[in-house]
């Protein structure tokens, strides 16, 4: 193995069984403690401060109000501070070539000009909307996964997206959430059909380059068909190009107006549900325009990149800001190549349950390969079923997201389905218990005893002592004690895991 992988990260005790390592931080960390556990100011705080240390860029996502003064601090301990880039509501770059400007990321900009693999393409684009259809259906507890009906919603809203961002692409118009509004708002429906002398006047409009007569400037829909026929003029019957605005033309003018009554006004208004919260507000002057911040300084340039839209403060827009992010973080890590970047990145997100999206499990698998070392905290399991939604698979679902995570540390809780995941996670040893028996005879004075011993299975953790951890503070001399499960580590206990007290008021213990 390479010797990056081992570089050591947090000591547990003198013996190197004990030490966790780089390897162990890239296969995935998952932190889990009731409130006032100290989850956040002991085992988080260790690793965070180790992250820090050793030079790693990453994002860290804001639940907590805070969260990022927080962060902060750490960087001020570990002489980190000027690697911050702090996008908050208002912010702007205080350096570099976008020095004053405001900090916009905008996902449709970023996936239009980015570089690599990818860039440009339409599914990808689709993609980005679908994530926060199921996280927005997540956050109202309503389920878009199984049934279906749910699969005939999720493919209705997929092809409107893709056929419109397909139009405005072959248009040569700019891919904005107002464009895109545009074009639905103003497609033919079965009140308003299509009107083939229409589509004839605007394409002759479109090549005397009059966009401001009435027919065009009043109908998005019709302009952007009529520039995209005239684009593909010179196109062979039966290109590729020809075959996509073919498909496009058939959508808006047959298959979509042919969805009538209730089912086209869902389909449409699932669509605008997405698209308007850009429009206004917080997402509409940080995740729209022209980006200038970009995911991949936090490998380039190893910036810390703290999203400071806090949960408490900004709700839904909030978690929407920062998930839309997290996501395209997550792939830009994955296309970045580690040959030419090669110092591990971290993603840091606590309250977890408020940023999980469907990508979590792809990206958690590869991310060892990636590099990426991804924290996620949260007070117990629970919080990631009520998040995942009430569906029959949601335990299912919610241990397979726990075990793409290696390496587990469970601190004080008062949640019985997390403490018995723990004890069972651990698992049993083999016990002995004694039995004895005696008899006496009525008129005898002959005793009669026995004595056996039988195996048996006994939790090596029982539940109940997750709920006796100290959870730091002067009363506790700010010792918090915690659980820490690796998996394939054998510690120098001789068990799968090891108890562990997490100093709060440490400054760095590993130094």
């Amino acid at each position: 193995m390479e010797d990056w992988r081992q570089e050591v990260l947090l000591k547990f005790s003198s013996n190197p069984q004990d030490y966790w390592t780089v390897d162990d931080a890239i296969k995935g960390t998952s932190i889990l403690g009731g409130t006032g556990s100290g989850k956040t100011s002991g085992s988080g705080k260790a690793i965070a401060l180790q992250f820090l240390k050793k030079g790693w860029g990453g994002l860290v996502l804001c639940a907590k109000t805070d969260e990022a003064d927080l962060w902060w601090d750490y960087c001020k301990k570990t002489n980190r501070e000027h690697d911050i880039i702090h996008f908050s509501k208002d912010a702007t770059h205080d350096s570099g070539k976008h020095e004053g400007k405001t900090i916009i990321f905008n996902p449709l900009d970023y996936e239009m000009t980015r570089e690599g693999e990818g860039a440009k393409e339409v599914f990808n684009i689709t993609n980005i909307f679908m994530n926060l259809y199921k996280m927005g259906n997540r956050i109202t507890n309503e389920s878009s996964e199984g049934g279906s009906d749910n699969r005939f919603w999720d493919t209705a809203l997929k092809r409107l997206l893709n056929k419109t961002i397909e139009l405005i692409i072959i248009a040569n118009e700019e891919l904005t959430y107002k464009n895109m509004i545009a074009i639905v708002t103003s497609s033919p429906t079965e009140s308003k059909p299509f009107s083939e002398q229409n589509m004839r006047n605007a394409i002759r409009l479109v090549y005397q380059q009059n966009f401001e007569d009435e027919l065009l400037s009043k109908n998005y829909f019709l302009k952007c068909l009529a520039l995209a026929y005239v684009n593909i003029e010179e196109e062979e019957q039966g290109s590729s190009l020809f075959t996509t605005y073919d498909s496009i033309y058939k959508y808006f003018t047959e298959s979509l107006p042919g969805i009538t009554g209730q089912t086209h006004t869902t389909i449409v208004e699932s669509f605008m549900g997405l698209a308007e919260p850009f429009l206004s507000g917080l997402l509409e002057k940080h995740f729209s325009g022209k980006t200038t911040l970009k995911p991949e300084e936090a490998f380039t340039d190893n910036k810390i990149i703290l999203l400071d839209f806090p949960v408490k403060e900004h709700l839904e827009a909030g978690i929407m800001a920062q998930s839309i992010f997290k996501l395209i973080f997550q792939q830009a890590v994955e296309r970045r190549k580690t040959d030419e970047h090669p110092t591990p990145v971290f993603i840091w997100a606590d309250e977890a349950q408020y940023f999980l999206n469907p990508y979590d499990q792809i990206f958690l698998t590869t991310a060892r390969s990636s590099r990426a070392a991804t924290v996620f905290l949260s007070q117990n399991l629970s919080n990631y079923m009520a998040a995942m939604g009430a569906k029959s698979n949601t335990d299912s679902q919610v241990h397979s997201f726990m075990g793409n995570l290696a390496t587990k540390i469970f601190h004080a809780n008062s949640d019985a389905v997390t403490n018995d995941y723990a004890s069972n996670l651990i698992g049993s040893t083999i016990g002995f218990n004694s039995t004895r028996g005696s008899s006496r005879s009525l008129f005898s004075m002959n005793i009669q005893s026995n004595k056996s011993m039988q195996t048996t299975y006994l939790p090596q953790v029982q539940p109940m002592e997750f709920t006796l951890f100290k959870s730091g503070g002067l009363q506790n001399n700010f010792d918090v004690e915690g659980i820490v499960f690796s998996t394939g580590k054998r510690w120098s206990t001789g068990t799968n895991h090891m108890k562990v007290i997490f100093e709060q008021n440490f400054e760095d213990e590993n130094n």
